[in-house]
Formats: C-alpha cells, structure tokens, sequence
C-alpha cells in the first residue's frame, strides 16, 4: 500500500482524497491546505488525516510515496518542482500543467529527466461513455468524420482543456493544421486565478480536413435536442460523420448516436458504482510505480492541449486583458 498527500483541498484535491480513501492500493496520510475552512471541511470526513497551512511543512513532516497537487493553475509549476526534491515516487497534478507552454513543457521535461511517474486525471480518457464513442468513431460507425461541434459554459483553459485532450486522443493519427478564434473579455473575467474569457469561440483545422468548433465561456448555454436534460452534464459535443451523428455529454455516461437510416439509439455507460476517474488514475499511478513503469501520456496529452489553447488565446488581441494568465500579471 503506497502512503499519499493532497496539496490543495479544493474540489480537485477532495477529488483525489476521496479516491485515496476508497482505494485498497493507498493510505491518505496528510494534506495541506491555506485556508482553515477547507481544512476543517478535510476533517470532518477524515479525521485521521494531517493537516497542514503550508505544503512546504507537509513535506518535510510526512513524507509521502505520492503526492496529488490540485491547486490554482499558476502555482502548479512551483509546488510541482517542490514536491521533485523530496523524493517521492509518483505525482498526481492536476490540468492544466502550466499557464503557458514554455513553462509546462520544462516542468515535464524535468518530471522526466526525475523518470517520475506521472498522471493527469483527464476523465474523458477512462470514462466508459466516451471511450466507447472514441472506439465507434474510429471504426466508421458514423461514417467519415467530419465535424466537432462543443458548447461549454466554462472557459477554455479550466475546462476546454479536458475537451481538447479527449479529441487530440480520438483522432490520434491526425494533427491541427490551423487554429482561429475571437474572445469577448469585456467582462474580465477571472477563474481559478487566470484571466479568462467571458465567452469564446475557437476554430480547429484538422490535417485530414475535420473541423473542430469550441464555444466557450459563461456566456455560452449548452443544449441538446436529443439528451435528455437529466443527461446534459458538462459541455456538450456533437459529432458529425457522412452517415451519422453522436451526441454525448462529457460527464454523464451516456451518448445518443444516430447511424445509418435509424432514428437514433441512447445508450448509457456509467463508471462503476464506487469509483471516480481520480481512483482510475490513481490506480494506474500506483500500478506503473509497482511496475517500474514511466508513462506520460496524460501529461503528454495535456501539453498538446495546451499548446492549441494558447495559439488561440495568443489570436486574441483586443485591448489590456491578456487571456491564460495569472490574474496578479493582468
């Protein structure tokens, strides 16, 4: 059994205590976090846990052969780099890995050059709905693809990047070609301490001529035809091939598809009673840590993701609110 600590106990972190806690394969032994709110939010549900202000004491004062970073994206780079020197065996860091490219990709290039294992829980990467739709996709259930359509409420950085990683591993013999897209900040709006847009609408250009079109942003309203209501958590995606359409919410576990002549077909595949795509990846860190094994294709993933994001925020340029940066560097 591997000893674990969260750094950050906001939804993220509490995301992945609940994990550790209902994971035969860890021991949840400490946790950290600035306000006594949320530290007192940890206790309540487990009480034998350490908790500490600073993450910095944590470290130093218990050890840890895992630990799970879900703080505020701009801090990401720093406490990660912290958690490096005190030798622990696998890292849990949540999306994005960075603010900017620069700095995640000599964040990951470190985490390699430490051979640590590594995961970023991207849900739509173990969900059982979306694996399926990635699995039909790829064999033509819907024909040739030939559109993306998403509609998500929350702005591209926090949210967009689970979407734009999910996509970049359906089509993963193909590559972006071109990427457009125009912002409205006039809200200056601020999400986990990044400056963000009110509302967006970005154009992806796939090599094989697949387009992809992601609205973003409080100003949008996702809303399907066909899901139910019940069914529409989280953004929604429509997904047009030459003889069918899927139509799937990213966290509901379910998806209607439309193939062929047939009226359309709603089908659900829930995750397993009991487990969270946080336990899914945290088992497989704990697996690959067992194993010797080094994987970063989450990470990887989410670099690229990044990547896509930034070319679009950098296309926007309209007055003084920077996108994607901290809110302090506005």
């Amino acid at each position: 059994m591997l000893s674990a600590s969260v750094i950050g106990c906001g939804r993220g972190g509490t995301l992945s205590l609940d994990a550790l806690q209902g994971s035969s394969l860890y021991r949840p032994v400490a946790a950290a976090d600035p306000s006594k709110h949320a530290q007192d939010t940890v206790r309540e549900r487990l009480p034998e846990l350490r908790l500490f202000d600073d993450f910095r004491e944590m470290l130093a004062a218990c050890p840890a052969d895992v630990v799970c970073v879900a703080t505020p994206a701009p801090t990401h780079d720093p406490i990660a780099r912290d958690v490096l020197e005190h030798g622990v065996r696998g890292l849990l860091l949540e999306k994005p890995l960075a603010c900017d490219v620069a700095t995640a990709e000599a964040l990951l290039s470190e985490i390699d050059t430490a051979n640590l294992p590594l995961v970023v829980p991207h849900g739509m990467l173990v969900l059982p709905a979306p694996q399926e739709i990635k699995k039909r996709v790829r064999r033509g259930d819907i024909g040739r693809l030939i559109s993306i359509e998403i509609q998500s409420a929350v702005d591209l950085l926090n949210a967009g990047i689970h979407w734009l990683v999910y996509l970049l591993d359906t089509l993963a013999d193909d590559r972006p070609a071109a990427v457009e897209a125009e912002f409205d900040v006039g809200a200056h709006a601020i999400n986990d301490g990044v400056q963000i847009e009110a509302g967006g609408r970005t154009c992806i250009e796939m090599q094989s001529g697949i387009s992809i079109v992601v609205h973003s942003g409080k100003q949008t309203v996702p809303k399907s035809e066909v899901l139910p209501s019940e069914e529409q958590l989280g953004a929604l995606f429509r997904l047009s091939g030459s003889d069918g359409v899927i139509e799937f919410s990213a966290w509901a576990g379910s998806f209607w598809i439309q193939s062929g002549k047939s009226h359309g077909e709603f089908i659900r595949r829930p995750l397993a009673t009991g487990r969270s795509y946080h336990q899914v990846f945290l088992e497989q860190l704990a697996q690959n840590i067992v194993a010797g094994v080094v994987d970063h294709s989450s990470a990887e993933l989410s670099l690229a993701a990044l990547r896509l994001i930034e070319t679009a925020y950098r296309a926007h340029d309209e007055g003084d609110w920077q996108l994607g940066v901290p809110a302090s560097a506005g």
